[in-house]
């Protein structure tokens, strides 16, 4: 299949080298010094896990024009980026199916603009790799898991995709989960994640330094949970309702399970690595969270808390720059 992946950051490119090492013709829409790096070296990528190294030569584009025709096209960006796109991806004619991947608060919102302007009427999903990492030196450092998870559904409940997403996955290392509704699974993430950048930035991005903060770490269970009660009072569900039900019943476990992970490359990579890069994004999804926790009106002290980490943070390197 003819594949566009729009963006070329950790999860945008393993999802171009994967979907290209199977057989798709894969192009990266992508612009400035990553379009020269890209032309120029290929798409490199150090797999941290497998320990290997790999180098793709691939396809680069700056933008997608209306006349353009993809199979699918993937929208890997921050959640903060993607409304500069949407007129783009409206204007185009020829491609049938947007997958939007990524952290997303506003899924509704974007399904709706896309409908409300494009003329085709193309199919719109959102979807999620299990996948972190950073970009450094021209290449990706990536961890991954051996078959990472991709996260995939609609809005509405339909399944008239999953022939296509089956077909475009075929003999992929990608374990597809399939969801009745996407914006439950997307919100809930953003319930589970806030936390873990809270603790970061609480670290100064070098989550070694709290490793053996006991209060710090309980704090940050505290919040997941205190996040999903928000979301739940608020009408949505859990997704996966048993992450939750795990993190209540095994708490101990997953206790020793996150101090064991920020005293780790493993944290670093996954964690805080993300959060030092993207620290306008996670901005961006602390505003959705405390969006949601005003309107529930319930308590949410540890949230609370633990925010102003991440403000004192983002204050600081906006003053930098």
């Amino acid at each position: 299949m003819k594949i566009l992946i729009y963006g070329a950051g950790v999860l945008g490119s393993y999802a171009a080298h994967e979907l290209k090492r199977v057989g798709h013709e894969v192009t990266i829409l992508v612009r400035g010094k990553r379009y020269e790096a890209l032309k120029e070296k290929g798409l490199v990528i150090r797999h941290w896990l497998q320990r290997k190294t790999t180098v793709d030569k691939i396809n680069v584009v700056k933008e997608l024009l209306p006349e353009d025709r993809y199979d699918v096209t993937f929208i890997v960006m921050q959640s903060s980026q993607v409304n500069a796109i949407l007129p783009a991806i409206s204007a185009n004619v020829k491609c049938p199916l947007f997958i939007f991947v990524g952290n997303e608060d506003k899924a509704k919102e974007i399904s709706e603009k896309i409908k409300n302007i494009s003329t085709s009427n193309p199919r719109i999903l959102f979807g999620f790799f299990s996948i972190g990492g950073r970009r450094e030196d021209g290449k990706v450092i990536s961890i991954h898991t051996k078959h990472p998870d991709f996260d995939i559904g609609d809005l509405d409940g339909k399944n008239d995709y999953k022939t296509i997403i089956e077909a475009i996955f075929k003999a992929t290392i990608f374990k597809i989960k399939f969801h009745t509704n996407m914006d439950d699974f997307l919100k809930t993430h953003i319930a589970f994640i806030m936390p873990l950048a809270y603790l970061a930035y609480m670290s100064n991005c070098d989550l070694r330094k709290i490793a053996g903060n006991k209060k710090a770490s309980n704090a940050t269970i505290d919040s997941i949970i205190e996040g999903c009660d928000v979301l739940v009072k608020l009408g949505y569900k859990i997704d996966p309702e048993s992450s939750l039900n795990f993190l209540k019943n095994y708490r101990r476990v997953v206790y020793f399970g996150l101090k064991i992970c920020v005293a780790t490359p493993v944290g670093r990579l996954a964690i805080s690595d993300h959060c030092k890069s993207a620290f306008n994004e996670m901005e961006y999804l602390d505003k959705a969270l405390l969006e949601w926790t005003k309107k529930s009106k319930l308590p949410t002290p540890n949230i609370n808390k633990l925010r102003e980490y991440l403000i004192k943070y983002v204050i600081t390197m906006k003053y930098q720059t």
